[in-house]
Formats: structure tokens, sequence, C-alpha cells
């Protein structure tokens, strides 16, 4: 586990996915019934060991703010899909939002305001000026088509970690209408490990 940031009201922790089955084995004891029936509906292995790492460390992250056991911590969902503690646990005001590209996870924790995160692995995206152009707002649009050549997987990268985090913290799709205004959003970009991008936003 690593602290990526932390001030007094944010907080976002990067782990390592991949790791030996036993190691993997002991982080997912935690896991409910639910999420050992989605983990054993993944096709692939390293799929399978990547999801149950991630939820029973966003299990053990939760269980240690809240002061209990990582298997007692309950969660629900709301109406599309965005992961919530229940209305049972102490401390539901911790609001949590959690990203997984490649072999790394995020999880980013606010006491004060809906929070989401999003993270990337910097790979080629062969149809990033396609998706640019269905997703982005004109402005942000237009800053990406002047980048120069050497600049725009980057540049979109780091444009669209913030549209989905955003959507994370709204908690809808990316076909949804979406607040983007700089001034509804506290925007952070950071790194969680070198090759990938990132960005949490926290509402103002």
């Amino acid at each position: 586990m690593v602290q990526v940031s932390e001030n007094d009201d944010l907080e976002v922790l990067a782990f390592i996915l991949d790791a030996e089955q036993d190691v993997i084995r002991e982080i997912g004891v935690c896991l409910n019934e639910e999420e050992r029936r989605r983990a054993e509906g993944l096709r692939l292995e390293r799929d399978r060991r990547r999801f149950v790492a991630t939820r029973g460390q966003l299990r053990r992250v939760l269980a240690s703010k809240l002061g209990i056991s990582p298997s007692d911590v309950e969660l629900e969902h709301g109406r599309l899909g965005k992961p919530h503690l229940s209305h049972r646990m102490p401390g539901r005001d911790l609001r949590f939002s959690v990203s997984r590209s490649g072999d790394v996870a995020v999880v980013a924790l606010s006491t004060r305001q809906e929070v989401g995160v999003d993270i990337e692995a910097v790979l080629p995206v062969p149809e990033a000026d396609e998706i640019a152009a269905l997703c982005f707002s004109a402005s942000e649009y237009g800053s990406y088509a002047a980048l120069g050549p050497e600049d725009r997987l980057e540049g979109f990268l780091e444009r669209w970690t913030r549209l989905e985090a955003i959507s994370k913290a709204l908690g809808c799709g990316l076909g949804q209408p979406l607040s983007c205004h700089e001034r509804d959003w506290v925007v952070r970009r950071f790194v969680p490990k070198p090759g990938y991008i990132g960005t949490v936003v926290v509402r103002n």
C-alpha cells in the first residue's frame, strides 16, 4: 500500500494487485458471498486475483477507518451501481471511490463530500480522437485537439480520467449529463505508479 495523497478530508491509497496466491487468498478471506461469486464469474485467473485483491484491500481500508473487522464491512450500491457504506455502518459520512487498471488499484476516501477516482495505464488508445469527440466538452476537445502528437496520449488520459472520476463521484454513467465545471470540483492529478495517470475529484 502506498499513500499517494492526503489532506484533512481526502486520502488516496494505491495498491499493487499482483501477488502470490497465498497472499491473495489471505486478502480475500473477508469477501462476502456476492463478491466471491463475482470473482468466480471472471474468465481469466489473473482478473479473478486482481478483483479479489481490490475488494479485499478496499474492505481492509474501510475497516481500519470504521474500527471494525474487514468481513463486517457492509456495502450497498446505488441505482447505477455506485458502492457506498450500508446505513447500518458507523461513520456513514465516509465516502469512497475505487479504480483499477492493470496491476494497480486505488482507493480514494473523503469525509467531506462525494469523491471519485480513476486511473489508467499509459498505453496507446487507437480510438482516442473518436472518444474525445464524443465524450469531451467543446472546450476540453478544443484543448485536446490543439496538442501536438507527442502530447496527445497523456492529454487524452488526463481528460478521460477526470471525466471518469466525476462520473463516479456523481454515481452515474458517462452517458449521463455531467456537471463538469471546474468550479464544481476540486481536481487533483496523481501518479499511482510510474506508467499510470490518475485523477481524483471532490465536490466543492
